[in-house]
């Protein structure tokens, strides 16, 4: 998984890979801050399993996405972040941790993240992500324009 693709998509996939075991502990603890001792430390001892399922989760549809020409992907990494947050959601819920009040486009962003663990920002993962985030970002929009320049469809 990643390793063949172009400098900025492979340092996003390289840098995301790094982060989000920390990441996704931490969002995870946070959501359940104001549960029972016993219920955080039943949560507390799902964190490895959890770390494990998200990242390879992400690493498989990171990898996917970003090795997907520009022109026919039809979601972002941020969207594959979202989703990935499936496996600490079913524990926070399994484990009965009460679940925040959401409001219609939290609801609509991500219907599935009951606990609003889903990154909204780059930043949401730290300031390296979001460096890396950016770059790709400017990287795919500068590929987009040269191609339509190319095509003769911009000026």
């Amino acid at each position: 998984m990643g390793g063949n693709l172009p400098d900025y998509p492979q340092r996003l996939f390289d840098v995301v890979s790094t982060t989000v075991p920390t990441w996704i502990e931490r969002v995870t603890l946070l959501a359940c801050d104001d549960a029972e001792t016993a219920v955080r430390d039943k949560v507390k001892s799902h964190i490895g399993s959890i770390q494990h399922d998200t990242l390879a989760y992400v690493r498989e549809h990171l990898s996917g996405l970003l090795a997907t020409d520009v022109d026919n992907q039809r979601s972002n990494p941020l969207e594959v972040l979202r989703a990935s947050t499936r496996f600490a959601n079913a524990v926070l819920r399994e484990t009965e941790v009460p679940s925040p009040s959401r409001d219609e486009f939290q609801q609509r962003l991500d219907p599935n993240d009951e606990y609003l663990l889903g990154p909204m920002t780059w930043m949401d993962l730290g300031e390296a992500v979001h460096e890396a985030g950016i770059e790709w970002g400017a990287w795919k929009a500068a590929t987009v324009l040269t191609r339509r320049r190319a095509e003769g469809k911009l000026d």
